[in-house]
């Protein structure tokens, strides 16, 4: 098996990431570094803000005063279950996948302010021991000297598909335009990611490509282990 410090596994949105991240993690029994959670935590953070998200947006200073200020009182902990982030004591988790965070995120996590704080701290993760990441930036930008990098793809029908089935296995919907509405945001966050100023969603150099498509989350572990091997 090949000796790795850190694996990066990259792809745009419902391609499988998360899943197979965590499937490779507890595996190995290293931990993992969610980058998504980390923006959503800032994403949460400016919407429980008296100011508004915009008021940030338009304020570097304002901005970087505030992360800096929220983040004293924030502890990460990565585990092979996931990455957990503290804040104040108390474990955020569910109030990241609320629909006020998943409408907010893409828009927040393209802010070049909060990518390059973002990215610093993460980079200090990643100094640890070794480390499986996974985000939309992880093999291009934030470790770009990984051991093994990793970059999933799927179809677009069949990441709506797996959105619903995540959404509606955690929230009853009403609206009965809801694959519509899934359907525009993820191509919303794929015009968003892939157009960012920094660090946008592209296949990092050297990163073996995978189309999930047609694949069962053991089925693409399989293909991951058959390159680290």
């Amino acid at each position: 098996m090949k000796k790795f410090k850190i694996i990066t596994i990259d792809g745009p949105a419902s391609s499988g990431k998360t899943t197979v991240a965590k499937m490779i993690a507890q595996k190995f029994k290293v931990p993992l570094l969610e980058s998504g959670a980390l923006y959503r935590f800032v994403t949460y953070l400016l919407i429980k803000s008296e100011k508004s998200i915009q008021t940030y947006m338009e304020n570097e200073d304002l901005l970087i005063n505030f992360l800096k200020e929220a983040f004293q009182k924030v502890k990460i902990e990565l585990t092979s279950e996931g990455t957990f982030i503290y804040w104040n004591g108390k474990l955020i988790k569910e109030e990241l996948r609320k629909e006020e965070v998943e409408n907010m995120v893409s828009q927040v996590s393209a802010n070049k302010k909060i990518r390059e704080f973002l990215t610093e701290i993460m980079r200090k993760l990643g100094k640890e021991d070794s480390l499986i990441t996974e985000g939309r930036d992880m093999g291009s930008f934030v470790f770009p000297y990984a051991d093994i990098k990793i970059f999933l793809t799927a179809n677009e029908e069949i990441r709506v598909q797996r959105r619903l089935k995540e959404k509606m296995g955690k929230v009853i919907y009403k609206d009965k335009n809801l694959y519509e509405k899934v359907f525009n945001n993820i191509k919303f966050r794929d015009k968003l990611d892939s157009q960012r100023e920094v660090a946008p969603l592209i296949i990092p150099e050297g990163a073996y490509i995978i189309d999930t498509s047609n694949l069962t989350p053991e089925e693409v572990l399989n293909e991951i282990l058959k390159i680290i091997k």
